[in-house]
């Protein structure tokens, strides 16, 4: 599937080559919705590959002629290196404060308080999360394991909140392998190997 700004370059230069293109001209022409339609054109003109004569009126520019006859590929998306994320969010700042009210809970019983259902794999997403908490040293598997409804389980590890440091969750930065605490601007690097 072809990404919006090549379509909308695609189509501005299939038309007669001083067409002037309104963005509703753009949006009957691609099938695109208004909003892409904006952000497509807002990457083209960034690019020069296309210029607004007058207010809503779009032709191609010699160098948009260029990328559609070179067959240029328009990718969006960041460019260079992204800042590293400083605050969880969502699932797992539901899980981090879960763990704050109630001290002693296994991954079955966070999944249980926070989950709302539009998560995707919220359970493992979670477990990975404790064992990152874990290896940080913010929480410790206890030494009786909750008992499971599966009859030949060993049980569930129950978790206890050890380092209560603040509101604010840590950040598992998986890539980087370690465990950011906002409330302490910490880096804890995550080394040795544990299950949750």
């Amino acid at each position: 599937m072809p990404w919006t700004t090549e379509t909308l370059l695609k189509a501005i230069g299939a038309a007669a080559p001083d067409q002037c293109f309104t963005e509703a001209c753009m949006v009957a022409a691609t099938g695109l919705t208004a909003k892409q339609i904006e952000n497509a054109a807002n990457n083209l003109r960034k690019h020069g590959f296309i210029q607004r004569s007058n207010k809503g009126c779009h032709t191609l520019t010699a160098a948009g002629r260029k990328a559609l006859e070179e067959g240029a590929k328009l990718r969006g998306g960041p460019k260079g290196p992204q800042p590293v994320r400083k605050v969880a969010r969502g699932l797992r700042q539901r899980a981090w404060n879960a763990l704050r009210t109630c001290k002693k809970l296994t991954v079955d019983d966070i999944v249980m308080r926070v989950v709302d259902g539009g998560e995707r794999d919220a359970y493992g997403n979670i477990r990975q999360y404790v064992r990152a908490l874990s290896l940080a040293g913010y929480v410790r598997a206890m030494p009786v394991r909750e008992p499971a409804l599966n009859l030949t389980s060993n049980g569930c590890k129950r978790w206890l909140l050890i380092n209560d440091t603040g509101p604010e969750a840590p950040v598992w930065r998986a890539a980087h392998k370690t465990l950011y605490d906002p409330n302490l601007e910490l880096e804890i690097p995550l080394d040795q190997e544990e299950s949750a």
